[in-house]
């Protein structure tokens, strides 16, 4: 997909023509063929028109530079009288209905194929973005983008294929007018050409609006989702009133700008038939007026081929102004595309990861966000199935820590290894098949318990089996058990119809249903009660010497039987050993036992 070129005609056409190839031109090659037979159906007019004028001479030459098709109607054997040449017409407009048939379906089958081939490039980008590139972006521009602006897009292509399709017809049109009547025919499109300049206009302010509904809805997103995300919290505060002011203040202002578009739209429309109208007069008054001798019955036949083409220009302009309007989401998503494109993850040097992920080393290692040191002159060692824990006050750099060990952020300096594998050539998503990851804020998906557990895996005798043992290690079979509709039950968005320790032990359920390699559990069963957290404690102590244990703790007493402990203080590692020796030999670790009154 194309996505660097210049906001022009054919810079657009570049565009659409990356997505969807040689496809295109075969659209344009119908529409050009619909508007040759529906323009050859109206040229046949002429001989039926010089009967009237000629009293059924209609082989005379008064028919002008578009005798041949009589020529060509005689040379087929059909008689130049009402009848046959009526019998021509209406097998012409038939052939024309069944192309114009195919011409359709192409299109829709175009549009199939555009939107998603648009959507899945989206998609697979946003699967493919790095979790720090991810972190620059805006949440609700991404939402904007893949919902909002795509449809858009499909409504600018639209716009632009049916300005083709007008485009070709009318060009057909024009150039059989030519044909019957080249001095009538010039006259009237300089004098199209020069009206023409007062739309221009028009659809530059359109298009300059178009990228303001764009940029506003990126906003509106936005603020939709943090509404929606911390909806108890503004319900609970009555903040929701105040928040809603921000909300209706990027509604009002979208709103002024789609009014603006309608009335330049309205504007276009009222003035697309008067100026035609005026047009066409005023070049019949100049041909009879100057040109007395002119041939009236091609004339008559060119103001047919224009008087059809009003419709088509007509279509043409609004088509034009739609696509004009929706120019702002194509430069919208194709900006998110290029920016996602740049954010992208490095893909690994490796094809896939062995089994085991086997030790894993940090040798000074260094993390910072622009200017802000986040870790420093970190180094460490977690031995394959062991435990370790990070320990530390809030704001330490502990969850950075983990997140470089499972590659979510990349060390500013210093290497990890895993393995004594260097994690930039690892295949990541590879090494993340195998990694178990169980937050403090519980992820739950609108939809089944079992859904939740398993991650949509399709039911079976093995997913049932692992299904309920997950369950089980997880302290849920009771609870389970109690539901009318058992691991089929919806929990809601985000989890909604359940407690905030369900949701936790949910998420302990999916990671423990997906039997990795490596564990990590950032604060894993802090929104549990103390017997449930003790019963979950117990069954994820069966993955000591199993399993590589990670765990992220502000509770010492989850962490008694780790095999490590790190204490990490002014963003780096300030001591480590077993729970009783740093008792013994720390007093930093001591003063955050004191401090836990443990």
């Amino acid at each position: 997909m194309n996505t660097d070129f210049k906001y022009g005609f054919w810079g657009y056409f570049r565009f659409y023509y990356s997505i969807l190839g040689s496809r295109l031109y075969l659209f344009i090659a119908l529409n050009i063929l619909v508007g040759l037979l529906d323009g050859v159906g109206l040229a046949l007019f002429v001989p039926l028109i010089t009967m009237l004028f000629d009293s059924g001479a209609a082989g005379s030459g008064s028919i002008g530079n578009v005798k041949y098709l009589s020529d060509a109607l005689a040379a087929l054997n059909i008689p130049l009288n009402m009848s046959g040449i009526l019998l021509v017409v209406a097998l012409l407009f038939s052939v024309k209905g069944l192309i114009r048939f195919i011409q359709m379906q192409f299109f829709f089958r175009m549009r199939f194929l555009f939107i998603k081939k648009i959507r899945a490039a989206m998609l697979q980008q946003l699967n493919d973005i790095s979790y720090s590139g991810f972190l620059q972006l805006d949440a609700g521009k991404i939402q904007n983008n893949l919902t909002t602006e795509i449809s858009n897009l499909f409504a600018s292509m639209s716009g632009y294929f049916y300005t083709i399709q007008y485009a070709g017809i009318l060009i057909t049109y024009y150039l059989l007018a030519f044909a019957a009547n080249f001095q009538f025919a010039t006259l009237v499109i300089i004098s199209g050409v020069l009206s023409n300049l007062l739309f221009k206009k028009v659809f530059s302010k359109t298009q300059k609006l178009s990228g303001d509904v764009s940029q506003k809805g990126n906003f509106f997103s936005s603020f939709l989702i943090q509404a929606v995300t911390h909806f108890r919290y503004l319900k609970a505060t009555n903040y929701f009133k105040r928040y809603l002011k921000k909300l209706r203040t990027v509604v009002d202002e979208t709103e002024q700008l789609n009014l603006k578009m309608g009335r330049l739209q309205a504007l276009s429309e009222g003035m697309k038939e008067p100026v035609a109208i005026i047009v066409i007069g005023t070049v019949i008054y100049i041909q009879f007026r100057f040109f007395p001798g002119s041939n009236k019955s091609t004339i008559l036949v060119s103001l047919l081929l224009f008087y059809r083409s009003l419709s088509q220009l007509s279509l043409l302009q609004t088509s034009w102004q739609h696509f004009i309007q929706n120019t702002g989401s194509v430069r919208s998503v194709t900006r998110m595309i290029k920016q996602m494109n740049q954010l992208r993850e490095p893909p690994g040097t490796l094809q896939e990861e062995p089994a085991d992920i086997g030790s894993i080393e940090l040798t000074d290692v260094a993390v910072q966000y622009d200017t802000m040191t986040i870790l420093e002159n970190v180094s460490l060692s977690i031995p394959l199935n062991q435990t370790v824990a990070f320990v530390g006050e809030s704001g330490s750099g502990k969850t950075t820590l983990a997140h470089v060990i499972i590659g979510l952020i990349p060390p500013t300096s210093g290497s990890v290894l895993i393995g004594n594998r260097s994690i930039e050539t690892m295949n990541l998503p590879s090494y993340r098949d195998k990694i178990g990851y169980i937050a403090q804020d519980p992820v739950v998906f609108n939809d089944t318990i079992f859904n939740n557990v398993t991650f949509f895996a399709p039911p079976s005798p093995e997913n049932n089996a692992r299904f309920r043992n997950a369950v089980r290690d997880a302290s849920l079979e009771t609870f389970i058990a109690s539901l009318p509709n058992r691991e089929q039950t919806h929990v809601g968005d985000n989890g909604i119809y359940i407690s905030g320790g369900q949701k936790q032990r949910l998420s302990i359920a999916r990671e423990l249903y997906k039997n990795c390699s490596l564990f990590v559990l950032d604060e894993a069963t802090s929104a549990l009660d103390s017997a449930t957290e003790n019963s979950i404690q117990q069954n994820l102590d069966l993955l000591h010497g199993n399993r590589t244990v990670i765990i992220i703790a502000h509770r010492l007493a989850t962490i008694k039987k780790a095999d490590i402990i790190y204490v990490i203080k002014n963003k780096t590692i300030q001591a480590r050993g077993t729970f009783d020796t740093l008792s013994r030999e720390s007093e930093l670790f001591r003063n955050m036992i004191a401090a836990q009154q443990y």
